[in-house]
């Protein structure tokens, strides 16, 4: 049985999550037929540089059935994964909380957020999910983290997207989202810039 936690990453965290990144961009570029991203392009030193600056999210599935010596940190948030399509606003209920032992080898890295907060604003960047883990509320439940995260901070949060990105542009008003401006960057990109207060 597959379960999600929600953790801080660490810096041997990065090449997990820049393939995590790289594979899910990888899809949008080929959805939208675009040669390549900046996202795709990323380097793990260009990485390393963000790390330093921001919070890093990863969200790793755990099989708890196979590692029995999963240790409880109160620190972890944990949910059971659901098979749905989402995950409702409280996960369900499943708010156990749970760290992987040091020793386990089932865990692994799915999903990944980023941010940092300036005058009073949370800036949200790369939400991303490996292709085969979407769509089971796990964006979703790192969205949810990060906005815990810096709620005492902040009085709003700010991210954007790709204006052909209809996935996302369904996604993020449904998690309280709203667009505020709209700003092209070349003449096959465009991008929505979409707000929250806290």
């Amino acid at each position: 049985m597959n379960n999600l936690i929600i953790t801080q990453a660490k810096k041997e965290d990065l090449p997990a999550i820049l393939d995590v990144q790289k594979k899910a961009f990888l899809q949008v570029a080929r959805i939208f037929h675009l040669k390549t991203m900046p996202q795709i392009e990323q380097t793990l030193e260009s990485i390393t540089d963000e790390f330093d600056k921001w919070i890093f999210l990863n969200a790793s599935l755990i099989d708890l059935q196979s590692n029995k010596s999963a240790v409880i940190n109160e620190q972890a948030p944990h949910y059971k994964l659901q098979s749905s399509r989402e995950l409702d606003s409280r996960f369900r209920g499943n708010d156990t909380r749970r760290m992987p032992s040091e020793n386990d080898t089932c865990a692994k890295i799915v999903g990944s957020v980023r941010a940092y907060s300036k005058d009073g604003t949370c800036y949200i960047h790369r939400l991303v999910v490996l292709p085969e883990h979407q769509n089971k509320g796990i964006g979703k439940a790192l969205m949810a983290e990060v906005e815990k995260r810096f709620r005492s901070q902040v009085t709003r949060y700010e991210l954007f997207t790709g204006s052909r990105d209809l996935r996302n542009l369904y996604f993020y008003p449904k998690l309280g989202y709203k667009i505020f401006k709209t700003q092209k960057h070349n003449d096959e990109i465009s991008f929505v810039y979409l707000q929250k207060s806290v």
